[in-house]
């Protein structure tokens, strides 16, 4: 699975998420783009597609109250 599907999955659902990227404690701003110039930076330092996906399908049960962070230290639930 691409970087692009999960990007893709995210922005088809109604409800609005709020994802955030981090990479060596500094966010992106633009992920798609970030991970289109640095190819295998996602593979080799993020948590995998699986992971990703499942995490935003539980993000979804909190998508009102908290954000999503992805690092490559995991994954984090920001109260907002």
């Amino acid at each position: 699975m691409s970087n692009f599907t999960v990007f893709e999955y995210t922005q088809s659902m109604r409800i609005p998420l709020v994802i955030e990227y981090f990479f060596e404690g500094e966010k992106i701003a633009d992920p798609a783009a970030f991970f289109e110039k640095n190819p295998g930076v996602f593979e080799l330092f993020f948590p995998s597609h699986e992971e990703t996906l499942d995490m935003i399908n539980k993000k979804i049960l909190y998508y009102q109250t908290h954000k999503l962070i992805v690092s490559e230290y995991g994954f984090y639930l920001i109260h907002l």
